[in-house]
């Protein structure tokens, strides 16, 4: 007896042979439907995560309990497709994991476009993922498909075992896409912070020759101020590393017997012009104020609704903060970088090749500093005087009491990563794509209460100051009016002022209240205030966002899905957009087909787009940022993207 289920898998293998077998008729409709019949089998959790009219792209999930998992006859019959369509490919590579190159490679894919210039893709090429990519003639166009995917193991935070099956499957269409094979260059991303034990060897040698040109100095008496000054001036551009502030003030000592000499003013000159030179050799402690813009960076626990583009001002005069040299032992294997962050400045990247290394740096007093390695280990300690041992390899921190309190604190978080493998997919660079998100969102409710609990915990010291500072976007006004008070000892940190602007613009925007007027222009160029399109007996979703900030672009397939699904109904979908190139927004408008309404804040530069009328009236300092407004004009939610504000609009009474 045939089951309704075994008659459901026969009539998906029929569908996929009768598709192979029209390869030789048209390879695109064949690999076209075999990823079709894959997605709509239902056996595994897919989702489109890629809007692009030349990029298609879809991950893939299955979590089963226990350590066994059989491969779904859906995934068994799309790599048929895969290696049928090989066969007829003048491109193919077909590799299952553990076979792939020793060293990570990437493959590009770009192609011609009348709007972009140039449209470009990647494929990461490891020896941890099985791989198929093939290319198929098409009409004078080549079209490349790839089926990436692995089987993960999975312990949860009970010790439960499970198993997950995830992957991504992609199409680059629509032209003739050349492809290119890049070798990973691991030292490239970077390859502008000289390594700190090369700058502590040219240190060293450089205080040697001052040393010695110190020495024939004083032996010489006669020795001409002239040729004293050449010398220096050429050790000085001669010179290749990066000093510490510290360094620097050695190396000027080193030199001030010299600088009590009579000179003229032409060798007093060149005297300063080459002490100049050599400061720019210096890394120099942040001061004045800082602008900086980022991605939120809240670690794995963000989803990409939840991505912003964070515009961040630091006034270090204001908090004047004090400087603190601070002495790490790092034990770890290869290379490990040190960033400071929040203000974010440039890391530091240390090679280990055995036992720990020691780092003597002047940094901000109690400045955030990221400490990582490739194998992904990372951890955050606070700056201050006391000796800090760090060992990435098992997660410990021995130092203050407070650094040794915020890396167990690290430790309850990390915790409970592993159990995203159940909900969410990992791609090469490191980033998740939710799949499953009702387990998602469970468990990133169970992530925000921990992060809640710690700073509960840590009030009388600096540690809620991380926190804060990486998570803010992803907090609600009342999680934020909870743990920023003035009466504590992190409340002036200086991490925290973009944190104080955040919440302080959130409360312009808060359900309950009125909208506010402010004067925008269409793409005719023509005025217009909100007021003609809020408190008009119209719902309103209005997103602020711009063209070049490519988080927004996924804000606009979901407004533009909005707009769609409730055409003559009682809402209004409204963007503004930042840009102050007019004419690039009002090309991307039409080249994505947004069918909604788009309005743009007038007159403004890069520099002070944030200053508009638009985005001072909300207190928006984040793009994508969307505020929704009843038929009256009062404000009813704020903050919500993607699946979050699409699956809220349907809850809304239209009519």
């Amino acid at each position: 007896m045939i089951t309704s289920k075994r008659l459901n898998l026969l009539s998906v293998a029929f569908a996929v042979c009768t598709a192979i077998a029209a390869q030789a008729v048209n390879g695109t409709t064949m690999m076209d439907r075999a990823i079709a019949t894959f997605i709509q089998s239902g056996q595994l959790l897919t989702k489109d995560t890629h809007w692009s009219h030349a990029h298609e792209q879809w991950h893939f999930k299955l979590t089963v309990e226990g350590d066994t998992l059989v491969e779904p006859h859906a995934l068994t019959l799309l790599k048929a497709a895969f290696a049928t369509s090989a066969e007829h490919s003048p491109f193919a590579y077909l590799c299952d994991k553990g076979k792939g190159p020793s060293q990570p490679c990437e493959l590009h894919f770009q192609r011609q476009d009348n709007f972009y210039g140039g449209i470009y893709g990647r494929c990461h090429i490891g020896n941890d993922q099985n791989i198929r990519i093939v290319s198929v003639e098409d009409n004078g166009k080549t079209v490349f498909y790839g089926l990436k995917w692995d089987v993960v193991p999975v312990i949860d935070r009970n010790g439960k075992q499970w198993r997950t099956l995830e992957g991504v499957v992609f199409a680059f269409k629509e032209g003739i896409w050349k492809v290119e094979l890049h070798q990973q260059d691991m030292q490239g991303q970077f390859s502008m912070h000289p390594l700190a034990d090369d700058n502590q060897l040219k240190y060293g040698t450089l205080m040697a020759q001052l040393h010695r040109l110190n020495e024939l100095t004083g032996s010489n008496r006669n020795m001409q101020a002239d040729l004293y000054i050449y010398t220096m001036s050429k050790l000085f551009a001669d010179f290749s590393g990066q000093l510490t502030e510290q360094q620097y003030n050695d190396v000027v000592r080193q030199i001030y017997p010299f600088s009590e000499r009579e000179l003229t003013a032409e060798q007093r000159r060149l005297f300063d012009r080459a002490v100049a030179n050599l400061h720019q050799h210096t890394r120099s402690m942040p001061t004045g104020s800082i602008r900086q813009s980022g991605l939120t960076t809240g670690g794995p626990f963000i989803s990409p609704e939840q991505e912003r583009l964070m515009e961040l001002h630091y006034d270090l005069e204001q908090l004047a903060p004090s400087s603190v040299n601070v002495t790490i032992s790092v034990k770890a294997s290869g290379e490990v970088t040190v960033v400071p962050y929040f203000p974010y400045s440039q890391p530091l990247v240390f090679m280990i090749n055995s036992g720990p290394i020691l780092l003597g740096e002047a940094f901000l007093r109690d400045q955030l500093l990221v400490i990582s390695d490739r194998q992904g280990n990372r951890l955050v300690i606070i700056a201050d005087s006391i000796p800090t041992e760090v060992n990435l390899n098992d997660m410990t921190v021995r130092g203050s009491t407070q650094n040794e309190r915020f890396a167990e604190a690290q430790r309850r978080l990390k915790a409970l990563e592993p159990e995203l493998r159940k909900y969410a997919c990992r791609d090469a660079d490191g980033d998740y794509t939710v799949i499953d998100t009702a387990g998602y969102r469970q468990l990133s409710g169970d992530v925000h209460q921990l992060q809640m609990q710690l700073m509960d915990e840590n009030t009388d010291n600096m540690i809620p100051a991380w926190f804060l500072a990486s998570g803010f976007t992803t907090m609600s006004y009342d999680d934020l009016a909870r743990h920023l008070r003035h009466d504590r000892p992190y409340a002036n940190h200086v991490a925290l002022q973009p944190v104080w602007q955040y919440y302080e613009g959130l409360a312009q925007r808060l359900p309950g209240r009125m909208f506010t007027d402010a004067e925008c222009v269409d793409t005719a160029g023509v005025a217009h205030r909100l007021n003609e399109y809020i408190g008009r007996g119209d719902y309103v979703v209005l997103q602020f966002w711009e063209e070049r900030n490519w988080t927004a672009h996924s804000g606009c397939k979901y407004m533009k899905r909005i707009a769609k699904a409730h055409r003559g109904q009682n809402l209004r979908v409204v963007g503004i957009s930042l840009d102050a190139d007019k004419n690039q927004w009002k090309r991307y408008v039409k080249k994505r087909d947004l069918c909604y309404e788009h309005l743009a804040v007038p007159d403004i530069s890069d520099d002070n787009r944030w200053e508009s009328e638009p985005v001072k009236a909300y207190g928006i300092m984040t793009l994508p940022e969307t505020i929704i407004f009843a038929p009256d004009g009062h404000i009813i939610n704020t903050g919500l993207a993607g699946e979050s504000l699409e699956e809220y609009v349907n809850t809304l009474p239209l009519n």
